[in-house]
């Protein structure tokens, strides 16, 4: 498949939402029968249900149809590449299994769709909290909520860490990973454990003005890599480089975004 062959930005968009609907019905109907989950424990101490290896499933079928020379990696069945290597799609079928399985409805099935790499299209679909955010390269970040109409969103104007609002995922391992972290917290106007895709999303639409995720996998933060840039903010690793591959990552509004580095890596 050629460069000019890339699905136009409508079509990704219309496959992203086909793949979202088809998770949400799927995901929904297990986490309304949670005394029946299947739950597993994998080799790295995580938790894997049914509803997330049937999710996950579901989505390569869908996709295998659509696009059957691209990749897919996903967090349950790992990367299948296509014979086109340059298009892949990343899926988290479940993201935040742990919450999931005792019937926290914060959690989403997190959807990216990369050309060599880059993330060009992005889908979170948040079916028990009734809301959605997606993304377009250079078309902008937007979220809906069920049955209402989609609004542009865009992070927050905050320049300041004493002003500002800052989540994170997992006190202690934050604390482990960055040794200023108690310290910037302290600093904060506020702060809170909103972790996983959530806190990230909250950034986008300008509710927090930073999040700290300090361990992930690509199918936690791909999809929200996108949808946090085209609302206007950054997403790097703490030396600041803008990946969502090195196993960590900070997300802000980019106007607090140095302030934050400097002092999680301080002593």
């Amino acid at each position: 498949m050629s460069k000019s062959d890339r699905p136009s930005g409508a079509r990704i968009e219309k496959v992203l939402r086909e793949l979202a609907d088809a998770a949400d019905v799927i995901a929904m109907d297990f986490f309304r029968r949670q005394s029946e989950l299947a739950v597993e424990q994998k080799g790295d101490g995580s938790f894997v249900t049914a509803a997330d290896k049937a999710v996950e499933a579901e989505l390569r079928r869908i996709l295998k149809s659509e696009f059957p020379q691209h990749s897919v990696h996903g967090e349950e069945e790992g990367l299948i590449t296509g014979v086109d290597r340059t298009y892949s799609w990343i899926i988290d079928p479940i993201d935040g299994t742990h919450g999931f399985m005792r019937g926290m409805p914060i959690w989403a099935t997190l959807i990216a769709f990369t050309d060599k790499e880059r993330v060009i299209g992005s889908m979170v679909s948040a079916p028990a909290l009734a809301t959605r955010w997606w993304a377009g390269e250079k078309t902008g970040a937007y979220k809906s909520f069920s049955g209402g109409n989609s609004q542009p969103i865009s992070v927050s104007t905050i320049g300041s860490i004493e002003e500002s609002q800052l989540l994170y995922t997992g006190y202690f391992a934050c604390k482990k990973q960055w040794t200023g972290f108690s310290n910037l917290l302290n600093s904060a106007w506020r702060e809170r454990g909103v972790g996983d895709f959530w806190g990230h999303c909250l950034v986008a639409e300008g509710v927090a003005d930073g999040m700290l995720d300090p361990i992930v996998s690509v199918w936690d933060v791909a999809a929200l890599d996108l949808l946090v840039k085209e609302a206007g903010g950054v997403m790097t690793n703490s030396q600041g480089s803008p990946t969502y591959t090195d196993g960590h990552v900070i997300s802000s509004n980019g106007i607090v975004h140095q302030h934050i580095l400097s002092q999680l890596l301080a002593d």
